[in-house]
């Protein structure tokens, strides 16, 4: 930030090189002009980053200023000094964009830290003695519960490409548990370092894109919870019909009774928990409990990635509108001094969130890739009703839609960073100066990106070359499960 007397030796280092050159300054002032600048003699004038307001640009300058430093009084500039502690609850940063989907995450175990649902991001706290703390220890309890009962009946049937996807899909659900509640402890103190640095971007000269933060947040919150929520309904509809049907067609080709109770939904569909634990009602309603929190961590931890990506890239947004209005302006080198400041500034901020979160990165990435892989391979496998083909599409799109997603969120972060690029370029040979040419090399020499523990960047071209592995993949296992697939649907009541 600027301060008045850093401006006036500026200002007074312009006005030398301008009478040892002889030239005259771009843009007289007549009487006409002063009048229409100052209605009033004692109307205060603002020029932003100088903390004394009583300073009178004219007379510094001589001239009308270039742009973003304007002498404009009051209420042309809507520029007002905070006074007073600031009101958190009327800003729109990215803590108060995410505190209701943190509150939502905690009901599932996840982020168990205090004050997420409080405007200041002063009153955000951890401690283990919590509520939030003891739900977080029960879930990776009954997760593992439901893990080790997985691993114990592959043991004793054997272990293929195909079956080994419930011990994968309870190893990222505890994995990213673990480091959600890893990450619980640095939150506050990483959201604290948020806020302080999206303090400067919530005042002129920079714009509030539409939609403004907390919309794009929260839309993207309520699109990915509401698929997902879509699609375990789906699948225990796949499940129970699928049941049901069979219970039927079996009684009748038998000539028995019709035996279909809760007790044998869950058996049937969760036969491998019970080879731990008893066959009860209440031992079938923690099996579907904790499948149903197991999905929404499964899901939760791609929404957290996507939310992070787009409070980042939003404000490197901001900077992109800003540089965008000096085109074709003439601007003073402190102004380009001044984004240089504030782009290196969310740089760091990046790297401070890349440091926390690469780990979730990391995992999500790898998820996404063998879910995808194992749902491929079974496309060309039938399915007995079409209650099942109707799940298993709509899973299938909607993993590939939220790994895209995930993908191009993230990647918006060096999209929007370096998209002021082509500006800076075009910029005058009036205005063109040292720090523009700093910043332009700073973007473009500098990986703007979240990444996975630094082993790659989560760039659009990270996209297409995960979608590439994955056809390559996709084509050797395909080739390996052609026995399988020639077999055909099993005897329904066999």
């Amino acid at each position: 930030m600027l301060n008045s007397n850093k401006l006036r030796e500026i200002l007074t280092k312009y006005q030398q090189d301008i009478r040892r050159n002889k030239t005259k300054p771009s843009k007289q002032l007549n009487e006409c002009d002063r009048k229409t600048y100052i209605a009033k003699p004692n109307e205060k004038l603002f020029i932003e980053n100088i903390e004394d307001p009583d300073v009178n640009a004219l007379e510094q300058i001589g001239r009308q200023t270039p742009i973003e430093y304007f002498a404009l009084k009051d209420k042309d500039f809507n520029y007002v000094k905070p006074v007073g502690p600031t009101d958190y609850s009327k800003l729109d940063t990215f803590h108060r964009a995410v505190g209701p989907i943190l509150i939502i995450g905690q009901c599932f175990s996840l982020m168990p830290v205090l004050g997420v649902g409080q405007p200041n991001p002063r009153h955000v706290r951890f401690s283990l003695r919590t509520v939030r703390v003891m739900i977080t220890l029960l879930f990776l309890v009954a997760s593992t519960t439901l893990n080790l009962s997985m691993i114990k009946h592959l043991a004793k049937i054997g272990v293929n490409a195909k079956n080994l996807v419930g011990v994968m899909f309870f190893t990222c659900v505890q994995s990213s548990s673990i480091l959600f509640f890893s990450l619980a402890p640095r939150w506050p103190r990483l959201i604290r370092f948020w806020t302080r640095t999206e303090m400067i971007f919530i005042r002129k000269p920079y714009e509030r894109p539409q939609p403004d933060l907390s919309s794009r947040v929260r839309r993207a919150a309520a699109t990915i919870l509401s698929l997902s929520a879509v699609e375990h309904l789906l699948y225990l509809a796949s499940a129970v019909v699928s049941q049901y049907r069979r219970a039927h067609l079996c009684a009748a080709l038998n000539n028995t009774t019709v035996h279909f109770t809760f007790e044998d939904y869950t058996y049937k569909n969760y036969d491998y928990v019970y080879e731990l634990l008893p066959n009860t009602t209440a031992v079938g309603s923690f099996i579907l409990v904790g499948n149903f929190f197991c999905t929404f961590v499964w899901n939760y931890m791609d929404l957290f990635i996507m939310m992070v990506g787009k409070g980042i890239a939003y404000r490197f947004e901001q900077i992109k509108m800003r540089i965008n209005k000096l085109l074709d302006k003439e601007v003073p080198e402190s102004i380009f001094m001044e984004i240089r400041d504030h782009y290196i500034k969310l740089i760091e901020l990046l790297e401070y969130v890349d440091e926390d979160l690469s780990g979730i990165i990391l995992l999500s990435c790898a998820n996404n890739l063998y879910f995808v892989c194992y749902q491929l391979l079974n496309i060309f496998n039938k399915l007995r009703w079409p209650i099942n083909y109707v799940y298993f599409w709509f899973s299938l799109l909607f993993l590939i839609g939220r790994t895209a997603f995930v993908f191009l969120t993230a990647a918006a972060i060096n999209d929007e960073a370096k998209e002021a690029l082509g500006v800076l370029r075009r910029v005058s040979d009036k205005t063109w100066c040292v720090e523009v040419e700093r910043l332009i090399f700073q973007m473009a020499t500098t990986t703007v990106a979240l990444s996975g523990k630094k082993f790659y960047f989560l760039t659009r071209r990270l996209l297409f070359g995960m979608a590439g592995t994955i056809v390559t993949y996709e084509l050797v296992l395909l080739q390996f499960d052609e026995p399988n697939r020639s077999k055909g649907l099993p005897e329904l009541c066999s």
